[in-house]
């Protein structure tokens, strides 16, 4: 987040309105992990520091970002109570709900205590064991992963084809056994 994002956020928040502020623009930044998203501001080369420049151009529902462009002397990484997915009228995007955290800062190492706690939160927060297949069977990953992104769509189509893969083997099975009495 550059500046004037950052800035306006810390004014919102200072205030104790966060939860009456609503940004309904949407951004094609979207969500991520607390943890990470410290992180990747930490190490970014244009989030880490007030010095950066912008690498290639963009556009950006219309708004065209030119390379070269600062970031701006301060930074922010934001939390938010929400995000949804939709289709705008300047296109898709991801639009937040209300700020509750704001880390501001200037360069990616001021973020190094947030990091650390974020990360040990983290730590603390897990339960239980990784299961032994996934560290072990690549296959058994992959099957797993498929799984789990499947639509609803696809999973009807799936449960079509065994339908139909049931009826075929038992057709075939009927067919054979015929075949063993009519011998």
């Amino acid at each position: 987040m550059d500046t004037e994002e950052t800035e306006m956020l810390a004014e919102v928040l200072s205030r104790g309105v966060g939860d009456k502020f609503l940004n309904m623009a949407p951004t094609q930044e979207g969500p991520g992990h607390r943890s990470c998203m410290i992180y990747s501001a930490m190490i970014c080369p244009f989030l880490g520091g007030p010095e950066a420049r912008r690498g290639q151009g963009a556009n950006t529902y219309g708004e065209q970002i030119p390379r070269g462009e600062a970031r701006g002397k301060k930074g922010g990484v934001v939390a938010y109570d929400s995000c949804d997915f939709r289709e705008t009228q300047v296109g898709p995007g991801c639009v937040y709900g209300h700020p509750l955290e704001l880390l501001e800062y200037e360069h990616g190492e001021d973020l190094l205590d947030a990091l650390k706690e974020a990360v040990d939160t983290d730590t603390n927060a897990m339960t239980g064991t990784c299961p032994s297949w996934l560290l072990d069977d690549e296959t058994a990953v992959a099957a797993a992963f498929a799984r789990g992104i499947r639509s609803p769509e696809d999973v009807a189509e799936l449960k079509a084809q065994r339908r139909a893969s049931d009826t075929r083997r038992k057709r075939q099975k009927q067919v054979k056994a015929s075949r063993r009495r009519n011998r």
